[in-house]
């Protein structure tokens, strides 16, 4: 099997498979009785930041303490972007093993 297949059937297809469990498995509005996240969490969960931010929920509340509501499709939009996220890791590790492979394929002694 090809690194290309490999890749594909972990980074794509496990990302579509979390996001499809995530979205089945977590009760309506995941952070209701969550802690805030940490800052490790917004940096490694960038793509979550990035989807939820793409689907602002209905603002609620004066200017001045502006709120958003969670809303369905934003649990669509947390699925997604856990999705995203194992796909950009399992995706930047499998680039590393590809250059590790290239690098080795070059540096081995040829063969007599």
């Amino acid at each position: 099997m090809s690194l290309v297949t490999k890749w594909l059937l972990t980074s794509v297809g496990g990302g579509v498979l979390l996001a499809v469990v995530v979205l089945l498995a977590l009760p309506l509005g995941p952070f209701g009785s969550f802690d805030p996240p940490s800052t490790i969490e917004l940096v490694v969960l960038w793509p979550v930041i990035a989807c939820l931010y793409l689907v602002p929920g209905p603002g609620i509340g004066p200017p001045q303490k502006h709120w958003h509501e969670w809303t369905p499709v934003q649990d669509v939009a947390l699925a997604v972007g856990i999705g995203f996220s194992w796909t950009f890791y399992s995706s930047l590790v499998f680039v590393v093993l590809w250059f590790r492979s290239r690098r080795r394929a070059g540096l081995a002694p040829p063969r007599t």
